[in-house]
């Protein structure tokens, strides 16, 4: 009967201690956080225009409308006709405070429409590529840019109207 007693107390005690080691447990509190923006938008205000050049007769020069200023400047042996002269102009709208990554292309093609071509580089206001909006989170932030290029001109560049396009977009960062 000894036997027996003991049988059932050591069945017990694996029960009772198998039980608690089972019922220990652990936990952690997670926060869990986000911040709402309005969305970033970029709007065109003014486009890229070189005016009118007259080329050269002989030799090259560049043609320059920097990203600073409305005024086109001509290098080497072409000269400035007449014209009226703007680097393209951009509003940047978003969440005020907030970085915004700017992307504009190294450059860009304009042609006559038929098989002519100029190459223009493009340059902006901006250094690194980035702008923080004005103001604050929770109210609306904006900022300028300003985009500039430059391209070659010689005694062989034909005459002709030149059109392109590129694109430039925003994100936040």
């Amino acid at each position: 009967m000894q036997k027996t007693n003991i049988y059932i107390l050591a069945t017990v005690l694996a029960v009772t201690c198998a039980g608690a080691a089972s019922a220990q447990s652990s936990s952690v509190t997670t926060n869990g956080t986000t911040t709402i923006l309005r969305p970033v938008t970029i709007t065109k205000t003014a486009d890229l225009a070189f005016a009118r050049v007259v080329k050269p007769t002989t030799g090259s020069g560049t043609v320059t409308l920097t990203a600073s200023s409305d005024t086109v400047g001509v290098t080497g042996t072409g000269t400035l006709a007449a014209g009226t002269a703007s680097r393209a102009k951009y509003t940047i709208n978003g969440e005020g405070g907030q970085v915004v990554a700017v992307t504009v292309p190294a450059s860009f093609d304009m042609s006559d429409g038929s098989s002519h071509t100029l190459t223009v580089t493009l340059s902006s206001d901006l250094s690194g590529g980035t702008v923080t909006l004005d103001q604050t989170i929770g109210t609306a932030g904006a900022s300028a840019l300003n985009v500039g290029g430059s391209f070659p001109v010689s005694s062989t560049t034909t005459p002709a109207a030149y059109t392109g396009t590129f694109d430039v977009s925003v994100a936040y960062q």
